[in-house]
């Protein structure tokens, strides 16, 4: 079925209206502060540390050099223009109205100054304040906890996600705790909220030998380790916080002071005037009431504007709804599907067949299949955990699908033919498939600005629409933060979102409440917007009976899609997600996995996108009858901007020569990602922002389309503005259809010698997350092995770690002489992991083929190198037996860059040629991660901070005070064992090269064994290390000479 609006829309336009952007252009700095007091007081709200700097200049304008004087300007200008062009709300920059759709089109604000503001607190602040309250004993003992609402029990253990605070930023991690009748009670009865002594009798009746003290102590450290979770936790969903706040505490007498404060905050965040004395006073009770330090980001406001009538012609609209439903004929030019969720389907078809899982289990990284990359991101890597790095590059293959072909064909049109745009054909759009055959999602959003010299002319059909997107897949994804500042929108939403859920009466449409990051959550909180909630590390605000807990949560694949069923309503659950966080990036695998399945099966976005041809200098604008589907754009290079000269005359004429060659216009926007800042290419302090950017690499440039004079959007004194509108969209289709997905990419290996089941090289597979298999290795194995040696069981042995497809160890061991003694080692092995695999914690053992990698390792050698790789496996098996909690991380990085030093001295390499080996390898993982430019300062930053303590380690006299001597004894035995090997190994390799490619690929395995996880990573920062070690020391030698 084709799109449909629900009868009303969201307006949002900047502060000011479209032709105000001159005056920072007009007068001095102080006469802008003196005739915008508005702009101002905005100003104080999003950048207080601009302000500072421009009140001093104001007081002493000759105190400033030049430079100083330049750079102020250009930072003033970015907010002014924000203030007067961009309609992306962003504290009083921008504002919102929602609108109706009626029979002609009226939209005149009122005066700016009679708009709302809707103020709060900064989550990440506000969090902060929840926390200090409930450590107060007065309060805390008042509380009601209930459990972490990500616990569940797998074995003999409950798993549950904690954070724990990096950067000022929570970081959460999968942790365990063992079971007891203790933990299982608590649990149990803390459902409904118990009191801290509520929890203790329950702990003293079910053993009356504890003391209270001592029971009192254990609930507390079930609430420190965020087992339970107090009733005054911030909430995603629901009632304002800072509300919920304030009448939780009214019961608790001892509470009163905090109350008084807080009951202050809300008085002065009611006030509607725009007086930076407020703003002063919200800070000084801050102060006063709280003994936490203020952000620089204290409040969070939106403005809502206010007009006698908004109102839009549902001619309008159903004209360009008209042409859209056509353009969705594009949508069938894209790829299609979602590559982590076909990866899901595939390992879960794989590991469950056509079973009917609990979720909680299935995504658990340990004990089940996990989801995307959020498997190892639940994994304690401490020493990597600051390094950013760019995506990697896993997947950097270009599919050129239908709608690239389109691209290119649009885009040798406009070279051939020259002009500004291209037009669209029905042919074109007919030839990509069919609009009616697409599953759209059953709600959705057009964003867009409608071009025309004023309301009455698009009432009369003159008018062009510019289309941003369609989206999904719910008309709340874009409007459900602005809910909780505007009750008329809430209800429209509530309402739209109700007729969506009546439609689909077998399927449960459920929201998804989780509480990640606390800056984040700013843009995440909004009212409770659906009937059911599905609470993961977040606050229900829904009913017990409306909520869906993740231990609810059953799943299974069935005609190659996801089936989410609740238990207890035995019904299809569909997730969704009412806000526009991007869940995509460093989020928990249940939450992402939740948000991705939201849109399984229907298609929930249109926008038009050059993709390969996105860099090209210039791109034309691209059209559809009245509809922009793509704005005109062009790419200025570094090199474009050479000779644009010093002095502003000389710019000035460099840019008018070149708008003139590139036909473009004076007025166009500066876009990186979805930010975009209007230059007026006629005035110098516009240009040279332009050359800034220039110079750091690129801009993006596209045109702006707004008039100064004329528009749809005015105020009483018929200023423009610059808008856009957010209309909800149906489809009217059911939500519950199947989508059909292209299978996973296999992996083809290379032509290799083989070994099979039974023959003298046994290769077992132990399935299990990353943490078990930590555990079996330094424990069970690293006891076991070397007395099975010694009994003659084996005559070599190695192992490695895998997290491709799933988590598992790989061990292989050799029995030339006696291949019998194999089935006595299998047989130990299973009946060791029995346990593990009865409490899910081992998922299988797997006996397979091994296939030697030749290519890798040579025909000759690889006999050679599976002999270093036993004596390797030996001495890492006894390292990681000896680490420990939080000092053992530490310990394992250190001695893995020792180790790293004393394989490369077996392996014959002088000083330099250790240099020169890491340079190169450092090199091609820095790649990996993102690029030296990203990398290489906080990695240096990292090597200053731990260079005395890596000196201090790669230093053989100073073992025994570093407490490391037991260790290195370990690969002094693996050097006895190995340097014959290699020195035999460097013989036949003779000057072929292969010898560094060797010694890379046998550092690789070493740290691949040595590390739990992100090994790759790992290896990034060591070869760092390394690289800067020997850099050192090769300057010492040169310094001795």
């Amino acid at each position: 079925m084709a799109l449909s609006h629900t009868g009303f829309f969201l307006l949002r336009s900047p502060l000011f209206p479209v032709n105000r952007y001159r005056d920072v252009f007009q007068g001095s700095l102080q006469e802008l502060a003196d005739r915008n007091p508005l702009f101002i007081y905005a100003l104080y709200i999003a950048s207080k540390d601009l302000l500072k700097e421009l009140e001093r200049y104001l007081s002493d304008p000759d105190a400033f050099q030049q430079k100083k004087t330049e750079k102020l300007r250009k930072s003033l200008y970015k907010y002014w223009v924000r203030a007067c062009t961009r309609s992306t709300p962003y504290g009083l920059f921008a504002g919102c109205i929602t609108g109706t759709v009626a029979a002609s089109t009226q939209m005149q604000l009122h005066p700016v100054e009679q708009s709302r503001q809707f103020v709060r607190l900064d989550m990440d602040y506000f969090t902060k304040i929840c926390n200090h309250v409930q450590q107060l004993p007065a309060v805390s003992e008042a509380l009601r906890y209930s459990p972490n609402n990500s616990i569940y029990k797998t074995g003999d253990k409950y798993r549950y996600a904690e954070y724990t605070i990096v950067s000022n930023r929570r970081k959460y991690l999968l942790t365990s705790v063992e079971d007891s009748v203790f933990i299982e009670k608590i649990i149990r009865e803390t459902r409904r909220g118990l009191t801290i002594q509520e929890i203790v009798q329950l702990i003293l009746s079910e053993d009356d030998t504890i003391e209270a003290e001592e029971a009192a102590a254990f609930v507390k450290e079930l609430i420190h380790s965020q087992i339970l979770i107090s009733d005054i936790e911030p909430k995603i969903t629901g009632t304002d916080n800072l509300e919920a706040l304030i009448s939780r505490l009214s019961s608790i007498e001892d509470a009163a002071t905090l109350r008084d404060g807080l009951v202050a905050l809300q008085q002065l965040f009611e006030q509607q005037d725009y007086d930076r004395s407020r703003l002063a006073d919200i800070h000084h009770t801050c102060d006063t009431a709280f003994p936490i330090e203020a952000p620089k980001d204290l409040l969070q406001i939106d403005l809502f504007k206010t007009a006698p009538v908004c109102t839009i012609s549902e001619g309008v609209i159903n004209g360009i709804l008209e042409k859209v439903n056509k353009l969705t004929a594009l949508i069938h030019g894209f790829p299609k599907g979602n590559s982590e969720m076909s990866g899901f389907i595939t390992r879960f078809r794989e590991q469950y067949e056509s079973q009917e899982m609990p979720l909680d289990l299935v995504l658990d990284g340990e004990t089940g299949i996990g989801y995307g990359a959020g498997i190892e991101n639940t994994v304690h890597a401490p020493f990597v955990e600051d390094v950013a790095t760019g995506g990697g590059s896993e997947n950097n293959t270009i599919t050129w699908s239908p709608m690239m072909q389109l691209c290119l064909e649009k885009y040798e049109q406009f070279l051939k033919n020259g002009g500004s745009s291209v037009e669209l054909t029905d042919e074109e759009l007919t030839k990509l498939g069919d609009p009616a055959s697409l599953q759209l999602a059953p709600s959705s959003y057009l964003f867009g600005a409608v071009l025309a010299s004023s309301a009455a002319a698009a009432d009369n059909g003159d008018y062009t629409f510019m289309l941003q997107s369609v989206g999904g897949p719910s008309a709340a994804n874009l409007l459900g933060r602005f809910c909780s500042g505007d009750p008329v929108l809430a209800e429209k939403v509530k309402a739209a979102l109700e007729a969506e859920a009546t439609a689909h009466p077998d399927v449960i449409l459920a929201e998804v409440v989780h509480f990640p990051e606390a800056r984040a959550a700013n843009v995440l909180i909004r009212p409770a917007l659906r009937e059911y909630e599905i609470p993961y590390i977040g606050i229900a605000s829904a009913p017990e009976d409306y909520q869906l807990p993740i231990s609810d949560l059953m799943v299974s694949v069935r005609n190659n899609e996801v089936v989410l069923r609740s238990k207890r309503l035995n019904k299809i659950v569909v997730p969704r997600l009412s806000s526009a966080h991007n869940y995509s990036f460093n989020s928990l695998p249940v939450y992402k996995f939740l948000c991705d399945l939201q849109h399984q099966g229907r298609t929930t976005h249109l926008s038009w996108d050059w993709g390969v041809l996105a860099q090209r200098s210039h791109l034309p604008r691209v059209t559809y009858g009245n509809i922009i589907v793509c704005r005109e754009a062009w790419t200025i290079s570094t090199k474009d901007v050479e000779k644009a000269g010093e002095d502003e005359a000389a710019q000035l004429a460099f840019f008018n020569q070149y708008r003139q060659q590139h036909g473009m216009p004076e007025k166009v926007l500066l876009s990186e990602a979805d930010n975009e800042l209007l230059l007026d290419l006629t005035q110098p302090a516009a240009i040279q922002l332009l050359l800034d950017q220039a110079k750091k690499g690129g801009v993006k440039l596209k045109e702006f389309l707004f008039e100064e004079n004329q528009g749809i959007v005015t105020d009483e004194q018929q200023q423009t503005y610059a808008h856009e509108i957010l209309v909800p969209l149906t489809s009217g289709v059911p939500a519950d259809k199947p989508l059909v997905r292209m299978p996973p990419r296999t992996m083809v290996e290379l032509p290799q010698r083989t070994f099979a089941p039974g023959s003298e090289w046994l290769y077992v597979k132990i399935y299990c997350g990353y943490r078990i298999a930590e555990e079996l290795l330094a424990g069970y194995f690293a006891e076991h092995l070397p007395l099975w040696q010694e009994d003659g069981l084996f005559e070599q042995f190695f192992f490695l770690r895998y997290g491709d497809p799933q988590p598992h160890i790989r061990m292989r061991f050799l029995n030339r002489e006696h291949p019998g003694n194999n089935d006595e080692l299998l047989h130990r092995i299973e009946t060791a992991m029995a346990p593990y695999i009865r409490m899910g914690q081992v998922q299988k053992i797997q006996c397979d083929t091994y296939v030697r990698e030749i290519e890798r390792y040579g025909a000759v050698t690889i006999p050679l190198c599976e002999q270093l790789f036993h004596a390797d496996s030996m001495a890492v098996l006894g390292t990681i037996s000896m680490l420990e909690g939080a000092e053992g991380e530490t310990y394992r990085w250190k001695l893995a860059m020792r180790a790293t030093d004393m394989l490369l001295d077996d392996f014959g390499l002088s000083l330099k040629e250790r240099k020169d080996l890491l340079a190169s390898l450092r090199e091609g993982f820095t790649s990996e991660f993102g690029g030296a430019k990203l990398l290489h300062k906080p990695l240096n930053d990292k090597y200053r901070k731990y260079q005395q303590e890596i000196l201090s380690f790669m230093n053989a006299d100073n073992d025994a005070a570093n407490e490391i001597e037991e260790a290195i004894a370990l690969y002094r035995q693996r050097s006895a064992d190995s340097v014959p090997v290699a020195a035999k190994i460097r013989e036949l390799c003779g000057d072929t090269g292969r010898y560094p490619d060797l010694i890379a690929s046998h550092i690789h395995m070493f740290l691949n064994r040595i590390f739990v996880a992100k090994q790759r990573k790992h290896e990034m920062v060591l070869y760092h290390f390394l690289e800067k070690y020997y850099l050192s020391q090769l300057a010492m030698v040169a310094q001795e000479k």
